[in-house]
């Protein structure tokens, strides 16, 4: 496993062993507040992260089998949140789903052969540089830096 790819493995680890008592730790009133009508509360947020999981769960896996480059599609995040509705979710439940899923994203993460993040990929929505397996991962764990930071703060 080369050192970069190891610390991008080592931030999920510690996102998973922190954020689910740190996020228990607000009211729930709190949790549920958007801080305008546009945006997105912290239920919201980690509902959004869910989201992410499983959009990119399913690229993880078949970027390593389909033919190369694979095409990385987008998704309507905001319509995701809507028809979810977070809010309304028990919060416990919320997190134990966010926990698991990346869990087992992590452990796909663990178990993918180094020269398969090597593979190339195309996306609708083009990412900076985004052209291989390992910058999708990579990137998978900066966008949940980002809503954590935002969760957090």
């Amino acid at each position: 496993m080369t050192k970069e790819f190891g610390e991008v493995i080592f931030r999920l680890q510690q996102h998973i062993n922190l954020a689910p008592s740190e996020f228990l730790k607000y009211p729930e009133g709190e949790l549920r507040r958007k801080p305008a009508p546009n945006k997105w509360s912290k239920k919201e947020l980690l509902g959004h992260l869910i989201d992410s999981a499983a959009n990119n769960h399913h690229r993880f896996i078949k970027i390593q089998f389909l033919p190369s480059p694979f095409f990385v599609d987008g998704y309507a995040q905001n319509d995701w949140i809507r028809i979810q509705n977070y809010n309304e979710k028990d919060t416990e439940q919320l997190v134990n789903l966010w926990k698991v899923y990346n869990e087992h994203i992590l452990f796909i993460m663990q178990n993918t052969p180094e020269e398969n993040l090597k593979i190339k990929i195309t996306a609708e929505d083009p990412f900076e540089n985004a052209d291989t397996l390992f910058f999708l991962m990579k990137d998978y764990v900066d966008h949940m830096d980002h809503h954590l930071k935002q969760i957090f703060i």
